[in-house]
């Protein structure tokens, strides 16, 4: 990406996301450009009033218009500056919202990459750190100030190139009067200026380098740092004595980190002397030239320090714009990483259909020859998988672990695509249904489920808009109803401790709430993937016996390792290594004999 390009794309993104944010940060740069200058003509000409034995009131006169000026000035910037402090960082919290919202939009398997992670990480570092949007920003209107900056010190300069009259003058008086004499000049800001560029772009590759070097230990360290304050693992971390493990592993990616930034800073320090040297004689050649001309009385005292004050903003300006051209130059690096990640495209076929909105929820899905295999992998989690799942069926799913359950359901939820074959909706290929459509046909309770910290209401209907009539009803139908009515605020009670009077619940109880969620998504197909596994033996038992109640008229695909929990089905697919082998009812699969059978009979004994 070209930097150039970069550098609009972010005006336009600050512009879109703050109106009038990059106009109120070159007015306040433009303002306090014109600070220093106060100060040096006033100043000066205050020195020559007093040198000259003016009156007293007229010094006063010019002390304070010095001091009105500069604390109006003061007062302009003081006042812009907060206003552009909250900008900031209102752009901060934008940009974060952007780079999450962009995570959820993501295809899910291309979220689950380790590249993907890494461009996560870059782009919320790169958008925060020397690459932040509101230092670019401020950079841009820094160049402003310090054009504005040469301007006015072009102006004040412009008299002491012009050669006064001379009482005989030789020698070095003679050729500090002559108009050539400012090549000198010139030309110490020419090499201040060239060899702080040749720094800065020697100190710009330094740090990229190891910015990009210690991406993945700064995920590393953030990861492990964070699981030591995360509350709900804190029984394990004690019950399993795990703080040892944790202090390693934090202190691995942290040694890893200060032995870079050791690094970091004797590169620096090798090239930080450049600009320092050369400052000092550019200081030299200045005050040199102004007081020669001083000594030979060809300006005043009071107009040789307005000349090097002027002069000394000069340089320094120039040198800034150089700069800062090689910091935007840095930055715009640092950004792409932002807009790299958020080019990411999804790779799943965006279908147009609609699925049909039918009042008698006639669905029917087909597995036609479907095969499946992950990233970076050679060996296949389903292989010629063939099944059809039709309306208001109860199938139950089982098999060993690694057998491939989960990423059937998976794909059946079209959270992946087929690497061979097809699923088919009604007789169409899934990946023409519009994705969004089609995702609500699904209301599911994964094993690995989350809930949020948030009202109970709002965990249940996944929004802070919902039917409390609904919620209640869903929460009932999935055994929460009695823990519910000990809530302090019913169905806007706060669970977990992130939130002001957060409460607990138990691992139970959050697996009922899972089932209540997809409940109350009222989708066509309810898939409950070990939905009981937190749940006690007569919590079980209810959420079996109610079973029909929950699902209704619905097609329920049940997933479980307890294989008791499958006799009430219509249909029991049996997977091992990626295949279904068996299938058919509770009755029929024990008759056959096999893994099924073998399954239930190493089960049955612990329930005789």
């Amino acid at each position: 990406m070209k930097n150039s390009n970069t550098i609009r794309k972010v005006l336009s993104l600050i512009h879109r996301l703050r109106r009038g944010y990059i106009s109120l940060v070159f007015i306040s740069r433009v303002i306090a450009a014109a600070q220093p200058f106060v100060g040096i003509i006033f100043s000066s000409k205050i020195i020559d009033l007093l040198i000259q034995r003016a009156p007293a009131s007229l010094i006063m006169k010019y002390a304070l218009i010095l001091v009105t000026s500069t604390a109006i000035l003061n007062a302009l910037e003081w006042g812009m500056k907060a206003f552009i402090t909250v900008g900031e960082q209102v752009l901060n919290e934008k940009i974060n919202q952007m780079i999450s919202e962009k995570t959820c939009r993501i295809d899910y398997d291309i979220l689950e990459k380790h590249e993907t992670l890494d461009m996560i990480k870059k782009a919320q570092e790169g958008m925060n750190s020397r690459g932040g949007i509101q230092s670019f920003c401020t950079n841009l209107a820094a160049g402003i100030q310090n054009i504005v900056t040469i301007i006015y010190s072009i102006i004040l300069l412009v008299p002491v190139f012009i050669p006064a009259p001379s009482a005989g003058l030789t020698g070095i008086g003679n050729f500090v009067n002559k108009w050539y004499s400012v090549f000198i000049l010139i030309l110490a800001i020419g090499m201040n200026t060239v060899m702080n560029m040749l720094d800065r772009k020697l100190e710009a590759k330094v740090q990229q380098s190891f910015f990009e070097r210690n991406v993945v230990w700064n995920r590393r360290y953030s990861y492990w740092f964070t699981m030591v304050f995360n509350y709900s693992l804190g029984k394990y971390i004690r019950l399993y004595d795990m703080q040892k493990m944790l202090s390693a592993k934090v202190g691995q990616a942290s040694d890893n980190m200060e032995n870079e930034f050791y690094t970091l800073r004797d590169k620096l320090l090798k090239i930080s002397w450049i600009p320092i040297v050369v400052n000092v004689i550019l200081q030299f050649v200045t005050y040199a030239y102004v007081g020669l001309k001083a000594v030979f009385k060809l300006i005043s005292v009071g107009d040789s320090m307005k000349y090097v004050g002027a002069y000394t903003n000069l340089a320094q300006s120039v040198q800034n714009i150089a700069g800062i051209f090689t910091e935007l130059d840095i930055e715009s690096k640092y950004l792409a990483y932002f807009y790299d990640y958020m080019a990411i495209e999804n790779k799943r076929y965006e279908g147009t259909i609609p699925t049909e909105k039918r009042d008698d929820n006639v669905f029917e899905i087909e597995f036609r020859d479907v095969s499946f295999k992950y990233l970076n992998t050679e060996t296949y989690a389903l292989r010629h998988v063939n099944q059809k799942i039709t309306l208001g069926s109860k199938t139950a799913v089982v098999g060993k672990n690694g057998a491939g359950k989960t990423t059937f359901i998976k794909l059946l939820c079209r959270l992946y695509e087929p690497t061979e074959g097809q699923i088919l909706l009604n007789g169409v290929d899934i990946r023409y249904y519009d994705y969004k459509d089609y995702a609500k046909l699904f209301g599911v309770v994964f094993q690995d489920f989350n809930l949020f910290s948030a009202t109970i209401g709002e965990n249940v209907a996944s929004s802070d808009e919902y039917d409390e009539k609904l919620v209640i009803e869903c929460l009932d139908k999935a055994g929460f109803g009695e823990r519910l009515a000990k809530m302090p605020d019913g169905i806007r009670t706060n669970i977990y401790q992130y939130e002001e009077n957060g409460v607990e619940i138990s691992g139970g109880e959050a697996q009922k709430l899972a089932i209540a969620r997809a409940l109350y998504k009222n989708a066509p197909f309810v898939i409950l993937d070990e939905p009981t596994s937190a749940l006690d033996p007569v919590a079980e038992y209810e959420i079996y016996q109610h079973f029909d109640q929950m699902v209704e008229d619905k097609t329920s695909i049940y997933i479980s390792h307890r294989m008791s929990s499958c006799r009430f089905c219509d249909n029991i697919l049996v997977f091992d290594e990626g295949q279904i082998i068996e299938s058919g009812s509770h009755e029929e699969l024990m008759k056959e004999g096999g893994l099924y059978s073998e399954l239930w009979n190493a089960q049955a004994q612990y329930y005789a």
